[in-house]
C-alpha cells in the first residue's frame, strides 16, 4: 500500500551484525527500511559498512550470562532509552514494548513440553518454580505474546507462526509473513574456470572432487551428527565436506567423531566464515539436514548462485515451505543418516545437479530481501493506521 509519511523507527537487535540468522535478517531489512525512512538502531554493538544513514544508540550490556538475565536487562535498559518519541518500535529480541516485533524462532514454551503428552508435562511444570532461567523465559515470552490490537507479528516463515498460535491465543489477523530473502545483487556462482580452480586449491580440493558445503553454526541443530554418520556408511574418497561455521563451542567434539568415523581426509572444517559466497563459488552442492530451523539462509542463497541444495523437509526447516519438486532435493528425515546418503548419491549425478541448478536459482531469485522489506513497511503502515484508528 502506498504511505507517503516519513516514519521514524526504532530498531531492538542486541547485536546488529552480519553473521546469525536473526542478526542478518534484521541487518538485510533495516538498511532497506532506513534507504526511505529515518532509522535508529539500539543494540549491545553493531558492525555495519553500508551507505544507508542509520543512527545508533549503545545499550550498556552489565552482563552476558547468565542469558535470560542479559535478555531482562535489555529489555529494562531499551524500553527506557527508546521512549515515545517513534512512530514504530520494532524488535527482534523477547522484550514485551514493541509495536512490531519479528519471531525467529519456535517458542520456549514448544522447548520445554516438546514431545510430551500431557500427563508427562506435570513434573516440567512442578519444577518450574526451581529454575529462574525457565521461569525467566516463560515471563518474558508471556509478556511478549500478549494480545494487543494496535501490535503486530511478523513470522519468518508458517512454521513459526503455527508454533506460536499453537501455545498463545492470538488471532491470524495479529500476523504478517515475511521470510528471509537473498541478495539480488549478488554475483552469481561461477562454475568454472581460474577462480573457481584457485579457490579450491587454497583449501586443498581437486577439481574432480564433488564438494559438498555445509553452512550453520549449532552443528547438533543443524544435523551434522547425522550427516557425519551418513558419510561414513558411504566413504567416498573423492567426495569432499566443508563444515562452515563455529560449532557452538563443540568444535573439538565433531572433529573427534569425524576421526572415529574414518572421514578425516574427507571433512574439512572451516570455523567461522565471513565471506561464505566463496564458499558456493567452489561448491558442487550444498546440504543442511537441519532438525529445526525457522527458515535457513544458506541453502537459498547457494541456490541463487545456482548451487544444487538438498535440505530438511517443511517439518524441520521452514524455507522448505517454498521448494516445489525439482527445486532441491528433500530430506524427509534429516535424523536417519541413511536419508542423508541418499541425498548424497543423488548429487553425484552430475545431470541432476544442473537440473536442480537452473530451477534452484529461478526460485531463489524470487525470495529477495528486497520483498523481505516490503512486508515489513506493510506490516508498520498497517501499525499506523491501527494506532490512529477510531476505536
Amino acid at each position: 500500500m502506498p504511505y507517503d509519511k516519513r516514519l521514524k523507527v526504532a530498531v531492538l537487535i542486541k547485536r546488529f551484525i552480519q553473521t546469525g540468522g536473526a542478526e542478518r535478517y534484521a541487518l538485510e531489512v533495516t538498511r532497506r527500511v532506513a534507504a526511505r525512512h529515518d532509522v535508529h538502531v539500539f543494540s549491545h554493538e553493531w558492525s555495519f559498512r553500508g551507505d544507508e544513514k542509520i543512527t545508533f544508540h549503545r545499550i550498556p550490556r552489565y552482563v552476558t550470562k547468565p542469558t535470560w538475565f542479559n535478555q531482562i536487562l535489555f529489555s529494562h535498559l531499551t524500553h527506557k532509552a527508546v521512549g515515545n518519541g517513534f512512530d514504530i518500535v520494532h524488535s527482534h529480541e523477547k522484550v514485551p514494548n514493541f509495536d512490531v516485533m519479528t519471531i525467529h524462532s519456535p517458542c520456549f514454551r514448544s522447548f520445554l513440553f516438546k514431545n510430551k503428552k500431557p500427563w508427562k508435562r506435570i513434573l516440567p511444570l512442578l519444577a518450574l518454580p526451581f529454575s529462574p532461567r525457565k521461569m525467566a523465559w516463560l515471563g518474558l515470552e508471556k509478556k511478549q505474546f500478549a494480545y494487543h490490537h494496535k501490535r503486530l507479528f511478523i513470522a519468518v516463515s508458517e512454521k513459526v507462526k503455527t508454533d506460536v498460535q499453537a501455545n498463545y491465543p492470538l488471532p491470524d489477523e495479529s500476523f504478517r509473513i515475511a521470510f528471509p530473502g537473498v541478495d539480488a545483487g549478488m554475483k552469481r556462482r561461477i562454475r568454472a574456470g581460474t577462480d573457481q580452480q584457485k579457490s579450491r586449491s587454497e583449501y586443498g580440493l581437486a577439481q574432480d572432487d564433488l564438494v559438498i558445503l555445509f553452512v550453520g553454526t549449532e552443528f547438533k541443530r543443524k544435523g551434522l551428527d547425522a550427516l557425519l554418520q551418513a558419510l561414513s556408511l558411504y566413504p567416498q574418497s573423492k567426495c569432499r565436506i566443508l563444515i562452515a561455521g563455529g560449532g557452538g563451542g563443540k568444535m573439538n567434539r565433531y572433529k573427534s567423531l569425524a576421526k572415529e568415523l574414518g572421514l578425516r581426509e574427507q571433512v574439512v572444517f572451516l570455523g567461522l566464515v565471513e565471506e561464505v559466497a566463496k564458499l558456493y563459488a567452489l561448491s558442487d552442492a550444498i546440504i543442511l539436514p537441519t532438525l529445526s530451523d525457522p527458515w535457513a539462509m544458506a541453502p537459498l542463497e547457494a541456490m541463487l548462485y545456482g548451487v544444487p541444495a538438498a535440505v530438511s523437509s517443511a517439518e524441520y526447516c521452514g524455507a522448505a515451505e517454498h521448494i516445489k519438486s525439482g527445486e532441491a532435493l528433500i530430506i524427509n528425515d534429516p535424523r536417519d543418516p541413511r536419508k542423508i546418503a541418499e541425498a548424497i548419491n543423488k548429487l553425484k549425478d552430475p545431470v541432476l545437479r544442473a537440473k536442480l541448478s537452473r530451477r534452484g536459482q529461478a526460485l531463489a531469485s524470487k525470495l529477495t530481501w528486497e520483498k523481505t522489506t516490503e512486508r515489513t513497511l506493510s506490516t508498520y503502515y498497517d501499525v499506523v493506521q491501527r494506532k490512529h484508528a477510531k476505536l
